[in-house]
């Protein structure tokens, strides 16, 4: 953000523990210095989430935590429902006093977060089924791991759900879309109208074992999608950028361990 750079780590304590932390720097010519930031001193065995991006309103960085879904064989990490813990939420922290606010809870892994004019999209991995484009508002909570369109990936009963079919009738934020069976999503960034005229208000959304690009574009309020085209990359697509002074996509490839690179000429 402007020329500070932001970081955010696991950073191992022992064997058995890692803290989730950030680091800003200055960006120079020719190196950076970062002080470190604690996000949350509790000891995880795992961290995993850690997307983060800048909210002008509130002069703070908004940051996704993940649930601690690893060390549960079943994967219901209570901890995106508590409040008193900071795991499975979207954090607000202000750069200044470095104080945390719970801007949102029931999450599972958001790998992907956007901030364009008064919105927040997030992306986040579901479990057997049911990774979600959700619309972030403040306060809420979005029902993991309560609610759920998927399953539990040591599930094969058909005669018991894993997870309430529904996010709304238990009070919890309804996804603007569900993708069954999973897609592995990844980031989503949003695209200016100069990248291509036909492809105006368009988003972009990544998949890992999908390996699929998704452009996407949604109604006006961001509560359904319209339209979802499908664009064949071939390669788990871990993270996704724009540039606006390029008009180029760049695309973090895992399988190659390579930079891709769309353009519109």
């Amino acid at each position: 953000h402007k020329d500070i750079f932001y970081l955010t780590a696991s950073e191992k304590i022992n064997s058995d523990c890692y803290n989730f932390v950030y680091f800003k720097g200055k960006i120079k010519k020719n190196d950076l210095n970062f002080e470190k930031k604690i996000i949350d001193e509790t000891c995880y065995k795992t961290i995993q989430s850690g997307r983060m991006q800048y909210l002008d309103k509130f002069k703070s960085l908004i940051i996704s935590s993940g649930a601690d879904i690893l060390n549960f064989k079943d994967q219901s990490d209570p901890k995106p429902q508590n409040l008193n813990s900071l795991m499975g939420k979207i954090l607000l922290v202000d750069l200044k006093s470095d104080n945390k606010t719970i801007f949102s809870s029931g999450h599972r892994n958001i790998l992907g977060l956007v901030v364009f004019d008064d919105y927040i999209l997030s992306t986040e991995n579901g479990p057997k089924g049911g990774d979600e484009i959700n619309l972030i508002n403040y306060g809420k909570n979005y029902g993991w791991p309560i609610s759920s369109y998927g399953e539990k990936y040591n599930s094969i009963s058909n005669k018991e759900i894993s997870y309430f079919k529904s996010h709304e009738d238990y009070g919890f934020e309804e996804p603007i879309y569900s993708f069954l069976p999973s897609i592995g999503i990844s980031e989503i960034i949003k695209l200016d109208n100069k990248f291509s005229k036909f492809w105006n208000n368009n988003f972009l959304i990544g998949s890992l074992n999908y390996r699929h690009l998704l452009r996407v574009n949604f109604d006006k309020k961001y509560t359904k999608v319209r339209y979802l085209e499908k664009i064949f990359i071939g390669e788990r697509i871990r993270d996704l950028k724009y540039s606006d002074k390029k008009r180029v996509i760049i695309l973090a490839l895992e399988d190659t361990g390579s930079i891709g690179i769309l353009s519109n000429n």
